[in-house]
């Protein structure tokens, strides 16, 4: 758990699960643009959502849209930046079992890239959406 602040009146605390729910998933829907999605804090549900309406099929956000784990059916696949406040505020602390590899978010680059955060050093990039990197799921209340 974090605090994000409850300045906007959206949410104030993000949970992420326990573990992966992916070691090597694909982003998916390499070609298909998914319009809308964003890499800032608070913007990951809605890009599930819209990852989820554009490409029903999509591995990584499916992974985490259709998560039941601790009864809470609410998870999603994060933006970009909320990865990078999960790196800074866990992984650093060697809190919540996070591998030092590749993470998808839920952050469109185009419609063949999407964004995932690197926990080698903290750093932001995109990759080919077919490519496989880890997943982990987080919820917001």
């Amino acid at each position: 758990f974090f605090n994000k602040g409850n300045m906007d009146g959206g949410w104030q605390y993000l949970e992420v699960a326990p573990t992966d729910q992916s070691t090597s998933s694909q982003w998916g829907c390499y070609g298909t643009s998914i319009p809308g999605t964003s890499f800032l804090v608070g913007a990951g549900e809605n890009n599930t959502n819209l990852i989820m309406a554009n490409c029903p099929s999509a591995p990584a956000a499916g992974l985490c849209a259709n998560l039941s784990l601790g009864g809470q059916t609410d998870w999603f696949l994060p933006s970009r930046d909320e990865m990078n406040l999960i790196y800074r505020n866990l992984h650093v602390n060697g809190i919540g079992g996070l591998a030092t590899s590749y993470y998808w978010s839920s952050s469109e680059y185009e419609s063949n890239v999407a964004w995932l955060f690197g926990f080698f050093v903290g750093l932001a990039t995109y990759d080919d959406k077919y490519d496989v990197h880890f997943v982990r799921a987080v919820r917001a209340f």
